[in-house]
């Protein structure tokens, strides 16, 4: 689900599009690329996405918006390492990181943010009262936090070594003071350090943020001050990559992610510009929740016998995407290689109706019964891109051919993202979990349920997977690989998880450059072009 930034894209000048995507402003030229300055950068993402309080939520939509209005202490270079952000430097330890932060950082109210401030943030994160999925999606082991203000420095002490302890506290957004003190305000509002501040939120429709005069602490110093940075950002929702498309075609928008049949078009269409980010495209994710279906492990693995993912794979990329065979694809990845492979139970329908015949589930007519009970089940999975219908449609044959019936349900954005995480209302999500490194996937396939804070939607218990991600976690990063790589393989071998497709979630800009690490395109990175 999924803080998840630096290759150049960088779009021809058109000049006809100025007033409709760059905005009035005045003409500014470095080498030979002309920027607009005072312009308004336009964006489409494919639905409202609910809360951007960061602190409440951490799906993708949500994380890109708040990127905007709130910092980080490290941000994360091309290379995977981490660069100065409000923190200049850091010294590490096995079970600590001493950040220095950089002097004169002010929130969007005009206070000035101390090391304390920091600190309370880490406090209010790993308090059990808040509930907060960032506890376990940056620092997830016990740690303190503290501050001093005369130093100008902030430390995190882990109670156990954790090897990536740098980059994962260095990911929390920066709550100021404010915030803090009023936490069921932020929904649609900010109380950030970053170069933009929300100034208006429509439902369903828009959010709004204006640049902030004077901000110069983003990555390696980035300022508002550039030629070219927006004066005004507008983040539009579209539930239809058709719709985005056009917009781009037409010039009423600067960029959009397009991951459908629509890139074709997109591709040879003058002036636009398209960056591809490898991701994770689908996965098959259970309920194993006490009571439900697929809390038997034998029930999932005769969903995974009855899925070919060869065919699925194609489909749910638009042909453009291959076989998933790691959990984790996002570049630049930490871990790379078949995780798969000899872990993954592979297509055997045969093998699916045998377990099923075992379990009891006997065949009456196209599907099973077992106690009078039909063996049917709910597959939820997120609306916009009409390649993923055609995957979950595709699923729900191959499982009907071994006599599993579905109910394909597809939601908004907001509406999945409480069915994962308020009502457990599913049996299957289709989806994708993108993250940057791998002790984060130890937040959706192990550690606490949405209830107690986590994001551990399918109430996963593995053992050799939490028992070989806690041996790699406190391991050195370079380290690490091969722990991580059984950790994963004991989830797969259990069919916790079921990897289908790889791909890219290309960007498509037009009279506007930007870069990306992960999946998000950078605030500071936006340029406006003629």
């Amino acid at each position: 689900m999924r803080p998840k930034y630096s290759a150049l894209l960088a779009t021809a000048a058109v000049s006809s599009l100025l007033a409709a995507c760059g905005g009035a402003g005045t003409d500014s030229s470095t080498g030979t690329q002309q920027y607009v300055t005072g312009g308004t950068f336009v964006m489409d993402l494919g639905s409202d996405p609910g809360s951007v309080n960061p602190y409440k939520s951490t799906g993708g939509l949500n994380r890109q918006i708040y990127a905007f209005a709130y910092d980080t202490l490290v941000g994360r270079g091309a290379d995977g390492k981490a660069v100065p952000q409000v923190a200049t430097k850091w010294t590490e330890t096995p079970t600590s990181v001493t950040y220095t932060i950089r002097k004169g950082v002010q929130c969007d109210d005009g206070s000035e943010l101390k090391p304390s401030d920091i600190a309370a943030d880490f406090k209010y994160i790993a308090d059990p009262k808040t509930l907060s999925p960032w506890v376990q999606f940056s620092v997830p082991v016990k740690y303190t936090a503290t501050a001093d203000d005369t130093a100008g420095t902030v430390t995190i002490t882990s109670e156990t070594p954790f090897g990536t302890l740098l980059q994962g506290a260095g990911a929390v957004p920066l709550m100021c003071p404010s915030g803090l003190k009023d936490m069921n305000a932020l929904d649609h509002t900010s109380a950030g350090t970053g170069p933009f501040k929300i100034t208006e939120y429509t439902s369903g429709d828009h959010y709004t943020l204006q640049a902030r005069d004077g901000y110069a602490w983003g990555p390696s110093g980035a300022t508002t001050a550039t030629p070219g940075v927006p004066k005004t950002v507008r983040i539009n929702f579209a539930a239809n990559e058709s719709t985005m498309a056009n917009q781009l075609v037409s010039g009423q928008i600067n960029a959009a992610q397009i991951t459908g049949p629509d890139r074709a078009r997109l591709d040879k269409t003058p002036g636009v510009k398209r960056f591809d980010i490898p991701v994770i495209v689908g996965e098959v994710n259970f309920n194993e929740a006490s009571g439900r279906l697929f809390g038997d492990e034998q029930m999932r693995l005769a969903v995974a016998s009855s899925l070919n993912r060869d065919e699925i794979s194609p489909v749910s990329t638009s042909n453009q995407g291959t076989l998933a065979n790691n959990l984790i694809v996002e570049a630049p990845v930490q871990c790379p290689g078949d995780e798969a492979t000899g872990a993954l139970p592979g297509f055997d329908v045969a093998k699916a109706n045998q377990i099923l015949d075992a379990a009891g589930w006997t065949k009456s007519g196209n599907v099973r019964q077992k106690n009078g009970q039909t063996l049917k089940i709910k597959i939820i999975y997120q609306t916009g891109a009409p390649q993923t219908a055609s995957a979950v449609e595709l699923i729900g044959q191959q499982l009907g051919a071994a006599g599993i019936g579905t109910d394909l349900v597809g939601l908004t954005n907001a509406a999945f993202l409480q069915s994962l995480y308020q009502t457990a209302d599913f049996d299957i999500y289709y989806s994708a979990i993108n993250v940057d490194f791998p002790y984060m996937m130890t937040t959706f396939f192990g550690g606490a349920t949405p209830a107690k804070g986590g994001r551990n939607a399918g109430d996963i218990h593995n053992p050799d997977f939490e028992s070989l991600s806690a041996q790699a976690a406190a391991t050195p990063a370079a380290d690490s690989c091969p722990l991580w790589k059984q950790a994963h393989q004991a989830l797969l071998k259990r069919a916790d998880v079921i990897p289908i497709s790889a791909g890219d979630r290309p960007f498509y800009a037009r009279k506007a450059e930007l870069a990306t690490v992960g999946l998000f395109a950078v605030p500071m990175s936006i340029r406006l072009l003629q």
